[in-house]
């Protein structure tokens, strides 16, 4: 039997993971209040991947500019309406092997074993709840494995009246499929109500924060690239914490490789 959800609790958090769905982050509430796009949850997340919550995009972030590469065999993925790959491969939302659990923590881990992304290593994955953060902590081991994943949280917000803040950074511009172009500007901060305000672009990670709301993004060590996605049919806004550019495992655009350890937190404003 598949359990749906451990809870985590400190302070005025609560936060429900799935270890049995590829640890995601299905609920993060403040005092009661949802604080995440929970959107179709965990049922449309196993069965179809529609990504939710907090969902670890693995062993790639974003978009591929082909299905089968020297890397992947990304045939198993799901689609964007491009028919690009998208938000990484079913394997990664198996079950994870719990290895450590309290009223706070809970790590697991799995042992990476898919052909279609032939390095054989070892992903372990630590949520850790604060009274004012949950802190995620993502490591890869193995040798010399392409490191290619991000984290894909989403934030409820009211696009009318929710305060959306974004710092400067260094955009890396994108064709109409969604993938880099070479060219780059800087794209100046942004501060308030996203209104119509749409995006889905990609960026070199800011030391800064993002925030929606109630809630800042930061990054820590290993996020080295950022995605901002903010449909326009959805009230939500993701700020996407990654290890390398979009289409990286094709492209071998500053591409790193394990050992690798990425840590972001989402912390109460």
């Amino acid at each position: 039997m598949i359990r749906t959800m451990v809870t985590l609790r400190a302070g005025q958090l609560e936060a429900e993971v799935a270890p049995e769905t590829g640890m995601v982050v299905g609920s993060l509430r403040r005092d009661g209040r949802e604080l995440l796009g929970v959107r179709g949850g965990l049922a449309a997340y196993r069965e179809k991947g529609s990504t939710f919550g907090v969902p670890l995009l693995y062993p790639f972030a974003n978009r591929l500019s082909e299905v089968r590469s020297a890397r992947i065999d990304a045939s198993q993925a799901r689609r964007d309406p491009s028919g690009l790959p998208i938000h990484g491969l079913p394997a990664a939302r198996a079950p994870w092997q719990v290895v450590e659990q309290s009223a706070r923590r809970l790590r697991a881990e799995l042992s990476w074993t898919d052909p279609a992304f032939p390095p054989q290593h070892r992903v372990e994955v630590l949520h850790e709840l604060t009274g004012s953060a949950l802190h995620v902590t993502t490591t890869v081991e193995g040798h010399d494995v392409p490191v290619a994943f991000g984290w894909h949280p989403y934030l409820e917000l009211d696009r009318a009246r929710t305060t959306v803040q974004i710092p400067a950074m260094r955009r890396h511009l994108l064709d109409d499929r969604g993938l880099p172009t070479g060219a780059t500007e800087d794209a100046p901060p942004f501060y308030g109500p996203l209104g119509d305000r749409t995006y889905d672009d990609l960026f070199e990670a800011p030391a800064a924060p993002f925030r929606a709301g109630d809630l800042l993004v930061r990054f820590g060590e290993g996020v080295r690239w950022a995605q901002v996605f903010a449909p326009a049919a959805e009230q939500l806004i993701a700020f996407e914490p990654m290890a390398a550019p979009t289409n990286a495992l094709v492209s071998g655009d500053d591409l790193p490789t394990s050992p690798y350890t990425l840590r972001f937190s989402l912390e109460l404003a």
